[in-house]
Order: C-alpha cells, then structure tokens, then sequence
C-alpha cells in the first residue's frame, strides 16, 4: 500500500543525468518507490516530452508537471493549464526579433523558434521547426513556454528581461538557458497546487535553478551534487545520484 508520500522528480540532469536516457540503476529505483507512493515528474519540457520518458522506462507517472508548472495533469486529467498572455507573448517576441535572440517556443507538440540542437538524443522525439514567417506563425499558437539561449551575459540579461517584463516568470536554467513562463507558474506553484489536492507530504529532486520553487514548497527535498552552489543552498539534503533516494524516502 502506499504511503502518503508523492516523490516530484526533476527530469534532465537528475532522473535523466545525461539528458538522454535513464540509467538503469535509476530506472529500478523508481519502480521500487513507486510501489511505495505516488510518483511525479517536473519539467521545464513538454508533456509529450514527459510521455517519451514514461515510455523509456514503461512506468507510468502519476503526476505530470510540464513547461515548469504551466500545464499539471494528475492521473491522466488536466488540472491546470496556463499559457502566456498574447499581450505578453507579442511583447516578449517582438523583443526576441529585436535583439536577434536565439529562442524556441513551446506549444505542447513541437520547439519553435530559431536554436537549433546537433545533439538529436537531446530532442525526445519533439521537432525543432522555423517556419517561414516565424514570428508572424507564433503570435497566432498558444505558447505555454519559451526559452532564450544567450551564448555570453546571461544573468545581465535575465535582469533585463526581469525588468522589462514583471508579468512574466524567468529563471536560469544551465548556463546559457532562459526559461520563460507565465506569470507566476513555477514548479513550486505546481507542488502547492497538488499538495492542495492531496493532502499529501512532498518529496522533491532536481539540480537546477527551476528547481528551487519545487524545493521550498516540498517537506523534504533533494539536489543533485552537480548542481550549483546557489541551487544546493535551497535543499534539505545532496545526494549525487536519483538512484541514492532508494534508502532516504
């Protein structure tokens, strides 16, 4: 039977370490843990991107949290879907096009915009495109989440971005990842949501700086060794592999 315990794991750099594929160690460590309680994933990607996982390792997630928290399915159902504001995604791209950013959008199904990745085992199965009138085919999509990727002066342009635009949620991601969201949608946001739900205490695992509201709002919470010194502060615990949970929760 389980207990009243809902792990939240992050996926690239923690369940998936190398972005690729999921270790087996890891792999077993998540089915022993899901007999014990429910499992979550918590993504800054897709839930098609989500599904590919799910599908790599044959379970089955109880909990999908997709694009940082702007799209929770609990048990198969949406629950809660938000994405950004035309007034705010025609302000945000005109100012991609304006300072010639390298950007992708996300609407759900398929990476819009102008990066383009020559690592393919990175892509899970979600198609990188740039239409011919890019920034005229965006305006019209629901885009859930985008991601600017400054190859120098990041964190001066996250403080730019923050400041231009505060109806927006932004975080660093990586060194060279801007992840932008809806007005205050994060992963904590999502765990608040589902605690709401539940009732449930909350186990969280991640490695990078959208993990931090999951971390705060969890009652135990876990960081990758790998990550940054400013991520790890926010966590109850380090471990330096998924698979270490097996004898703490």
């Amino acid at each position: 039977m389980k207990n009243k315990k809902i792990l939240i794991t992050d996926l690239d750099g923690t369940l998936v370490r190398n972005s690729i594929m999921v270790e087996l160690q890891d792999q077993k460590t998540l089915e022993i843990l899901q007999k014990k309680m429910k499992i979550g994933i918590a993504t800054g990607r897709s839930i098609k991107e989500i599904e590919y996982i799910e599908n790599q390792t044959a379970i089955d997630a109880d909990i999908r949290i997709g694009f940082n928290g702007a799209m929770i399915e609990i048990e198969g159902e949406t629950i809660f879907e938000e994405a950004i504001s035309d007034d705010s995604l025609k302000k945000i791209l005109a100012y991609i096009q304006q300072k010639n950013l390298v950007f992708d959008a996300l609407d759900g199904k398929d990476r819009i915009g102008t990066h383009k990745s020559e690592d393919t085992g990175r892509l899970w199965n979600v198609e990188l495109i740039e239409p011919q009138n890019l920034f005229e085919e965006l305006n019209k999509k629901k885009i859930y989440k985008i991601n600017i990727r400054p190859e120098k002066n990041c964190d001066a342009l996250l403080e730019e971005l923050k400041m231009l635009f505060p109806q927006l949620s932004m975080c660093k991601s990586g060194d060279k990842r801007i992840e932008i969201t809806p007005c205050n949608i994060t992963k904590g946001h999502a765990l608040q949501l589902i605690k709401e739900k539940y009732g449930y205490s909350i186990v969280s695992i991640g490695d990078s700086e959208n993990d931090v509201s999951m971390f705060e709002c969890s009652d135990e919470s876990y960081c990758m060794s790998h990550a940054p010194q400013r991520v790890k502060n926010h966590a109850d615990k380090i471990v330096n592999h998924f698979s270490d949970l097996i004898d703490l929760v």
